[in-house]
């Protein structure tokens, strides 16, 4: 009895001789086509396909356009991609199908990702000339799927010269995905690499390679090998794997395939709890880390602002921490507060954030008349004598926190100086970062922290900085 459904295959930009050697292997296929995005007044990415995308279990990319004759031949008329969102939006969303989705690279899009092969989340950069010396790595841990490495390996000699892209992630990989690179030169840079997920098995849900002397050859093989791997997306072709299936598998065999089969399932459910537990911590410490990047922007929520995390981070080493807007209308902004403990310290305190490599004197000339005024205040600080002053500093905030120069060194070392001699500590986010780590993970206690922010002068940490 013939099965009711079929499988196709979407062939994205292969010519009419490429398709009918898939077709020949016993494979289903139909033409489509992507060009690369230009500008006609707006955007525009030609495209067609004979039938929408969910009805492909596979689709096929090729970033290496055909004759152009050729494929309108095969296509007829093209329309707009980036205008049918009905049609494009699915496509990059990884739970629609196609199931599975191959991508041959090389070539360049106009996108910078793998948009148009359904993989929005690869990016794609130009790769190095004349490279020619390819390694290959195939991994065997509890995820991955070997014989597919395998192939993927076997296909490094077929490489068409010269390499034009080098594909990965464009961000961390995130669950429940898992990537692995097979082919790569000897800068790590990838070349040919696939991804799976888990459901009972692991399953592989796309295919990375570079363009190959023969694509359709390749494609043959690495079609078999899926129809091998997710029987489901092929109903109606014949595949003779009785012979190895559990219907004829030894006692012993599916006894450790059970074992496999809970190991797998012990092990997912480890890496889930240690995910959230690993969330949780992110989320319960975030404000610390904040202050290596936050700014004082109007249009920011107070929770990411750079003054709502600095008092955290200090009410968390113990400061009693108060806004004193509320106390003295016009004389200080409010993002300032008050930083005490007990009755012997009280710092006036400026937070201040700045994309420049150095801040500008003028935050700490602005903090220093502050300072004056609150000297003015007798009602609210009978004491002036007991009042300092601390400017808390988020400087070069797009260069990464440990290639920061030191807060005003250079031209500005005399602030430091000055500084001292008025009875003011000058913080940068990073010190405070490392302060408070230090006391998170109990290398210096709390006490501590507290006396070396209450320093005067440029404050540094010199115990041992977290990795």
């Amino acid at each position: 009895m013939t099965p009711e459904r079929k499988h196709r295959i979407l062939l994205i930009n292969f010519c009419e001789a490429e398709a009918a050697s898939v077709a020949k292997a016993g494979f289903t296929v139909e033409c489509g086509y992507i060009g690369a995005r230009e500008k006609r007044g707006t955007d525009w990415v030609p495209y067609h396909f004979p039938r929408p995308l969910y009805e492909y279990e596979v689709s096929v990319y090729n970033s290496r356009l055909p004759d152009q004759e050729e494929m309108a031949r095969l296509c007829g008329s093209v329309k707009n991609l980036l205008t049918d969102k009905s049609m494009f939006e699915p496509f990059l969303m990884w739970q629609t199908l196609p199931a599975t989705r191959i991508a041959f690279t090389g070539v360049p899009s106009g996108f910078g990702r793998l948009t148009p092969a359904g993989l929005p989340s690869i990016g794609l950069r130009d790769a190095h000339e004349g490279v020619s010396i390819f390694e290959t790595h195939v991994d065997t841990t509890t995820f991955s799927i070997p014989e597919l490495g395998k192939l993927i390996a076997s296909f490094r000699h077929d490489i068409a010269a010269p390499v034009g892209q080098y594909a990965s992630w464009a961000e961390k990989v995130p669950y429940p995905f898992n990537h692995y690179p097979v082919i790569i030169n000897r800068n790590g840079d990838e070349i040919a690499s696939y991804g799976s997920v888990y459901e009972k098995r692991n399953l592989p849900v796309y295919v990375i390679l570079p363009q190959l002397k023969n694509n359709a050859n390749a494609l043959v093989k690495l079609l078999e090998l899926v129809a091998h791997l997710r029987p489901e997306l092929f109903p109606d072709r014949e595949v003779r794997e009785w012979f190895t299936s559990d219907d004829f598998a030894f006692a012993e065999e599916n006894a450790i395939k059970g074992q496999i089969d809970a190991k797998i399932k012990e092990t997912i459910a480890f890496i889930e709890k240690k995910r959230a537990e690993k969330a949780e911590v992110a989320q319960r410490y975030s404000f610390i880390k904040k202050i290596l990047v936050a700014r004082e922007d109007a249009g920011l929520a107070p929770e990411d602002k750079l003054s709502t995390n600095v008092q955290k981070v200090l009410e968390f080493l113990g400061f009693e921490v108060e806004d004193i807007d509320a106390k003295i209308r016009g004389a200080i902004r409010k993002e300032d507060f008050w930083v005490k403990e007990g009755r012997e310290f009280l710092a006036i305190t400026e937070v201040t954030g700045t994309n420049a490599k150095n801040p500008k004197t003028k935050e700490y000339n602005d903090l220093l008349g502050r300072m004056t005024t609150i000297f003015k205040r007798r009602d609210l600080v009978p004491d002036a004598s007991k009042i300092s002053g601390l400017l808390v500093v988020n400087y070069d905030i797009d260069t990464h926190a440990r290639k920061r120069p030191r807060l005003y060194s250079g031209e500005a070392e005399e602030i430091v100086a000055a500084a001292k001699d008025q009875n003011i500590g000058l913080l940068s986010t990073v010190e405070l970062y490392d302060i408070a780590i230090a006391a998170k993970d109990n290398l210096i206690t709390r006490e501590e922290a507290r006396r070396l922010i209450k320093q005067f002068g440029r404050i540094e940490f010199k115990g041992k900085k977290p990795e």
